[in-house]
Order: structure tokens, then C-alpha cells, then sequence
């Protein structure tokens, strides 16, 4: 299934993620795409919000995964952007989080994108079409 959605303001793309929150039932691996500043913390952040946690979300960048546990469902929220190799991945656990229970949200997730494809994932990918203005893309995938 693919929507898609237009934000005209940082506002519409917390309703967005408010809305995509409500349909989450706690164990979704979901891949975030777009290019800096598309707002996919945000989205993350706001579904957080939704789910009951109270953590100060922040992007993983530095970091490469954050947890948060006080919400609804643990959450899981990984940066790839800095990762180099499949190896990285595997020497910091990312695999075993990708079983894990709880919602796994990853952004720059070009570097598995063909490990992924054996699991039901959902692709978010947020374009910047001005200022404020994005299209939003939601894409479910059943895994091979």
C-alpha cells in the first residue's frame, strides 16, 4: 500500500506522523528517506509524541541509535548516515535491534536496503519541494 501526503508547514508534518501513529502495532522497521533537513526527525519525533513518550527525541547522528523506552511501544531510532559498511552495522548489534520488539525507525537507510527487502518494512520518504512545503510517501513492503 502507498500514500502520499503534502505538508505545506512543519505543523501538517506532525499531524502526518500523528495520523501514521495510529495504525503502528509496535514491531515496524521503517526506513526514512530524504535529504537533509526533509524533516525526517521530526516525523519521528512526532510519532514518538504520539506513542506517550516524554524523551527529548533527538536525531541519532553522532550516535548512530537512541532508545526510548517510556512510550507505548520501545522505539528505536537509528542515523546511518555516517555508517560505511554492512560490517559497522553488524559490530554494533543493528541486526539483533532489526528483531527486536518495538518500532525501528531508520534514517539513511541506503547501505541495507537490500538486506531489508527480507523483512515487512515501510518506507517514509519526505521530498523538499520548497521552504516548508514536502511530499510525503508512505510505502508499505511485505518482505520477500
Amino acid at each position: 500500500m502507498k500514500s502520499k501526503h503534502i505538508s505545506n508547514s512543519p505543523n501538517d508534518t506532525v499531524e502526518i506522523a500523528k495520523n501514521f501513529a495510529k495504525n503502528l502495532q509496535g514491531s515496524e522497521t521503517i526506513l526514512l528517506q530524504g535529504e537533509l533537513g526533509a524533516g525526517k526527525t521530526l516525523f519521528v519525533k512526532s510519532v514518538a509524541k504520539s506513542l506517550g513518550c516524554n524523551d527529548a527525541v533527538s536525531s541519532p547522528t553522532f550516535t548512530i541509535m537512541q532508545t526510548y523506552s517510556d512510550g507505548k511501544f520501545p522505539l528505536y531510532h537509528f542515523d546511518l548516515y555516517r555508517i560505511k559498511n554492512i560490517l559497522e552495522l553488524d559490530n554494533i548489534g543493528f541486526f539483533d535491534y532489526i528483531e527486536e520488539t518495538g518500532i525501528k525507525f531508520i534514517e539513511w537507510p541506503e547501505i541495507i536496503l537490500e538486506t531489508i527487502t527480507k523483512i515487512s518494512h515501510i518506507i517514509i520518504t519526505i521530498k523538499k519541494l520548497d521552504k516548508d512545503k514536502r511530499e510525503i510517501i508512505i510505502e508499505e513492503n511485505e518482505g520477500e
